[in-house]
């Protein structure tokens, strides 16, 4: 398996050639050791407030990261081969944040145009309410998940079609949604 730090990298990449990042994290986890890479992206040359962002995130396990050392170890029996095996699939997750709107029509039906123009996506919809407030306000996200295999890892054409893909369903969000935007800041 790849180190984070060179996935990471390889990410940032693909994610300039497409999209802005505007913030990144790396997350440890004080007890296991488990890393999470998180870039925060939005379309290219947007002005803030930014109406529409997405989160793209990835995580190693410290057994991931400590197998990667290992991988010259000739004696390893069929249950640690067949467990890593299982480990070294990469998931990216994705998570586009909608712009804060009032009254948008249908976002059903634009939830199936994004799955009709972007079928790889298999996209979620989330929806949440925020109370207490005058009138309960809701936000939407969509998630969708790719899986990576241990190979490909490095493979800058992947994830510029990852990026491509994400930077096409960002400005498909934000097209149909632009007339509805509520002017408040979204927050990360």
């Amino acid at each position: 398996m790849v180190r984070f730090e060179e996935v990471q990298m390889k990410i940032a990449e693909s994610v300039k050639n497409h999209l802005d990042i505007y913030d990144m994290e790396v997350l440890i986890e004080q007890f296991s050791l488990n890393k999470e890479g998180k870039f925060y992206l939005t379309l290219p040359d947007m002005e803030l407030p930014l109406p529409i962002t997405s989160v793209v995130s990835f995580q190693y396990d410290v057994f991931q990261t400590g197998m990667s050392l290992q991988e010259d170890v000739e004696e390893k029996n069929q249950e640690t081969d067949e467990v890593l095996e299982a480990l070294e699939v990469l998931e990216v997750e994705v998570v586009i944040n909608f712009p804060i709107m009032e009254d948008y029509p249908n976002i059903e039906a634009l939830l199936e145009e994004i799955s009709e123009n972007y079928p790889d996506t298999e996209p979620i919809l989330i929806i949440k309410e925020i109370y207490p407030s005058d009138e309960p306000v809701k936000e939407y996200q969509v998630t969708y998940t790719y899986e990576i295999e241990p190979d490909d890892v490095l493979d800058s054409d992947i994830f510029d079609e990852i990026f491509e893909e994400l930077k096409g369903v960002m400005e498909l969000i934000y097209r149909r949604t632009e007339n509805y935007i509520d002017l408040s800041w979204y927050g990360r």
